[in-house]
């Protein structure tokens, strides 16, 4: 077991309720696309292990497009599910036949590759039954509407033109894309984009967790085709999506209350418990690293290894790698937050170079502020076979995009230098900071007979002003002035790291509980318990109204976020 410098000492965490969610990483067919492999496929050893980590189906652009069909829709599958327990291999699974919402009838989505300048369209087609009524809270009664989120990329999140839509999520719970109903998404991947692992799933207010609980979501890559970073055919590029599954006795995550209380699965790696994974000595593999998870951190340690990440959230280091091993994977102080961990919504890429020695090695998930146990192991590594001398890729190879320059002091105050400071906060619903009288009309806690968060109102807005859930924050937006840069600062009244998500634009943080910190880019960034985080953004190319939101997407579902109006 790997020792913790007790973070719970300096970010105490909340008493864990009870979590969610499940994935199975095969894929469909879709037509009108180019369906490759992601680099160096194949076999890796050659000693007669079989590698079980399950592998995506890729659509790959041509000529300079993209297009498929996305359907939303019931299937049915059995997975191996365990509960967490001691770190153990082999774990004990129990197989569970599942019927969940998914892509395509397939856990997960197809993984996505498009170029800079692309144009990739997606076609979401609602298959789900019609919506029932599941609970006296009227917003959690629209299970079955859904709509689309496309994670981390700088793109227009507008109604582009009538019926044609881009990162659009501005819509109330009975919205949206309606069982039986269908909405046409089209974004234009802008010709600098950063390259690098992005993500798209459903985002409508209320759905959104049970949703993405149940395996709706999918990769996707963007490619610099002048990026020197990784070439080698020889290096294999692997999209592992990590996830917990939270069933009802029928196997099912029908309702935001299954999706929220029922038992917490182990983690799920492609929907596979514990696969393994088989590496030639000194082979080099290109992992991306995706946290579906409603609410857990995934903080690795592969044994014997050190793992070197060169990207968080798509956005790459500037020209180094940063290490992640057993000796810092307990490191949660302000200066290294969030240390390694992959909290809701965050994205690593990191190679792996295997060992020169044969043997087997596991990938765990240790400690971090809110995990509910201290280590499980999510997948054996096996290292065998005929030994390979693949080269390291080099970190003074990464590429840098001007957009994610450094966001000076200087820049700052030329471009308005607004500052904001902004809450996240759960709180009982006669607390002195909510707002009262609640509007006629909005439902914005669970009443006691129903069990589950009762009481309780999931809550944002302003320093200094009564918080309010999103259910009223349709018309309470922060309005920004296109191409203005601004400070924000995040605080969190709470004892769990809220991961906070913004759309469309990157953040870049500079402090962490006031202390100056070395500044990263990242589009996903917990905020320390009972702490806050700055960071400086550039609401540049984009106007229209987008979200920001904690990405635990139960808080989300509650109310936790509000509504960002960019105006020129």
């Amino acid at each position: 077991m790997i020792e913790s410098n007790s973070p719970k000492d300096t970010h105490p965490a909340l008493n864990q309720p009870r979590r969610r969610a499940a994935l199975q990483w095969m894929f469909t067919l879709a037509t009108g696309t180019t369906m490759l492999p992601l680099a160096g496929c194949g076999s890796a050893g050659d000693d007669g292990t079989e590698d079980t980590l399950p592998e995506p189906q890729v659509l790959t652009s041509a000529n300079g497009k993209l297009e498929m069909e996305l359907n939303a829709q019931y299937t049915t599958q059995t997975l191996d599910i365990a509960q967490v327990q001691d770190p153990a291999y082999p774990g004990k699974a129990t197989p569970t036949q599942t019927h969940l919402r998914s892509f395509n009838g397939q856990y997960a989505a197809p993984t996505l590759i498009v170029n800079q300048g692309d144009t990739l369209r997606i076609l979401l087609n609602n298959r789900l039954p019609d919506n029932t009524r599941q609970t006296g809270v009227e917003y959690l009664n629209f299970q079955n509407s859904t709509n689309l989120h496309f994670h981390g990329l700088h793109v227009d999140p507008r109604e582009i033109r009538p019926g044609v839509f881009g990162d659009y999520v501005v819509d109330t719970a009975e919205g949206g894309v309606l069982p039986g109903k269908s909405r046409q998404h089209e974004l234009a991947i802008p010709a600098d984009h950063q390259n690098g692992i992005y993500w798209y799933h459903p985002h409508l207010h209320g759905s959104s967790n049970g949703q993405v609980s149940s395996g709706m979501f999918g990769a996707i890559i963007i490619r610099d085709l002048s990026d020197r970073f990784i070439t080698s055919p020889d290096i294999r590029e692997r999209v592992i999506f990590v996830h917990k599954l939270n069933l009802n006795e029928a196997g099912r995550t029908d309702s935001f209350k299954d999706s929220v209380n029922a038992p917490t699965s182990a983690f799920l790696l492609n929907g596979a418990y514990q696969p393994t994974i088989v590496m030639r000595p000194g082979e080099v593999q290109n992992w991306h690293l995706i946290n579906s998870s409603s609410f857990y951190p995934f903080n690795p340690v592969l044994d014997d290894h050190t793992l070197w990440a060169y990207a968080k959230d798509g956005n790459v280091y500037d020209r180094l790698f940063k290490p992640m091993n057993a000796g810092n994977a307990s490191q949660f102080t302000d200066a290294n937050w969030p240390g390694n961990a992959l909290f809701p919504g965050n994205r690593h890429s990191i190679v792996v170079k295997a060992s020169d020695t044969p043997g087997t090695y596991y990938l765990r998930a240790v400690k971090a502020p809110s995990s509910e146990v201290d280590e499980e192991i999510v997948a054996r590594i096996v290292v065998e076979g005929s030994p390979v001398d693949t080269p390291m890729p080099s970190a003074s190879d990464l590429p840098r995009y001007k957009d994610h320059e450094a966001i000076t002091d200087q820049e700052l105050a030329a471009h308005g230098g607004k500052q904001r400071n902004l809450v996240l906060a759960v709180l009982n619903k006669d607390d002195d900071r909510i707002l009262k009288p609640i509007p006629e009309g909005e439902d914005w806690f669970v009443p006691p007979e129903e069990g589950f968060m009762a009481n309780t109102v999931f809550a944002a807005g302003a320093v200094g002003a009564k918080l309010v859930p999103f259910q009223s924050s349709l018309t309470v937006t922060q309005t920004v002035a296109l191409e203005a840069v601004e400070e924000w600062t995040i605080h969190s009244l709470n004892g769990y790291p809220h991961p906070f998500h913004i759309h469309v634009n990157d953040s870049y943080i500079v402090r962490v509980n006031g202390l100056p910190i070395t500044p990263f880019w990242a589009d996903t960034i917990p905020v320390p318990p009972n702490g806050n985080v700055t960071f400086r953004m550039r609401f540049a190319d984009f106007k229209g109204k987008f979200v920001w939101h904690c990405h635990a997407l139960d808080h989300e579902d509650m109310g936790m976020m509000q509504l960002v109006d960019v105006v020129a």
